[in-house]
């Protein structure tokens, strides 16, 4: 293997500062535990399903994701409380590359990541990913001890997209940097070349137009450029958990034995839930009367057409 992760420190034992109230504590702690147990399990699932998945690049994708995530879970991740105090510091995940410079010397690239569960109160997404010079992770306690171990697993595998996308930008400047030729040899490999999104410029421009539109009635704080251009990240992440969320469906549907096809969960795509799963991911300050507008309805009708033409393309490329 070309990249390979590699685990922190231990973590150390927890210490709560969760505000005055004995069981506040009790709750952040059940809260943290419930979604260490519901990602662990998930990621499980997840694994399990990796057979069923249509391509050999779509596996060794969600193989090394997973892998990534074991570094957190069940144990590895950190704590945020309600008072966004860290309470435990994550491990740090080592992702390594190796590479040749155009002078015959060998170079090791390493990006980190790490990973919190976050206790934080008033976020309404259900996590998070920021980047710098390394990727960090949140997922949000409150929004997700309810859910099934799928979907943890799920929203766990949405952020490490995000991840992978900084991490492979991060790869590239370092490489231009040195003066080394290795992006292009490593990117045109499977199963990283699923992540060079250079033949979507016309969808990502196709995308700027209604955007520029969109951001006169929709207080989103980006240049229109910039927001095409994270909107195709965001649905390259969205159409790779439906083929991961199919796949769970399938493996599910084989392990009790049941015949004919599997159920699957639909894979619609309209404009507004796109633009409000992203809005609401981001964290930006827009309200669903914005979205409800007039204005912004007229734009969801005419983007509809080019945000399909995107999932199917996004689709095709994922298959590919």
């Amino acid at each position: 293997m070309y990249i390979r992760t590699s685990e922190g420190s231990a973590p150390g034992p927890l210490q709560y500062s969760l505000g005055d109230v004995a069981a506040s504590s009790r709750e952040a702690e059940r809260r943290f535990k419930r979604v260490a147990a519901l990602v662990t399990e998930g990621l499980k699932i997840a694994k399990e399903a990796i057979p069923q998945l249509s391509t050999n690049a779509q596996q060794e994708l969600l193989r090394f994701m997973t892998s990534l995530l074991e570094n957190f879970f069940p144990h590895g991740h950190g704590l945020v409380d309600a008072q966004a105090k860290v309470l435990r510091q994550s491990q740090k995940a080592t992702v390594e590359i190796p590479v040749e410079a155009k002078d015959g010397s060998r170079w090791s690239f390493e990006y980190y990541v790490r990973l919190y569960l976050n206790d934080q109160i008033g976020f309404r997404k259900s996590g998070e990913h920021l980047t710098g010079h390394f990727s960090s992770i949140r997922l949000f306690t409150r929004a997700l001890h309810e859910a099934t171990p799928s979907r943890a697993a799920l929203v766990a595998l949405h952020e490490m997209t995000h991840m992978m996308f900084a991490m492979i930008r991060r790869f590239e400047h370092w490489l231009d940097t040195i003066g080394a030729a290795g992006a292009a040899r490593l990117l045109s490999r499977q199963p990283w070349r699923l992540l060079v999104l250079s033949g979507f410029a016309a969808h990502q421009e196709r995308l700027e137009r209604h955007v520029r539109d969109l951001l006169r009635v929709l207080p989103i704080p980006m240049q229109a450029g910039e927001l095409a251009a994270s909107l195709i990240e965001e649905a390259f992440a969205y159409m790779f958990g439906v083929i991961v969320g199919e796949a769970i469906a399938r493996s599910s549907h084989a392990k009790k034995g049941m015949r004919g096809p599997a159920v699957l969960v639909s894979a619609a795509f309209p404009p507004k839930e796109f633009i409000k799963a992203y809005v609401l991911e981001r964290g930006f300050a827009v309200t669903e009367k914005q979205l409800n507008s007039r204005e912004a309805q007229q734009i969801f009708e005419r983007m509809t057409s080019d945000v399909d033409a995107l999932a199917t393309a996004l689709r095709a490329h994922l298959d590919s």
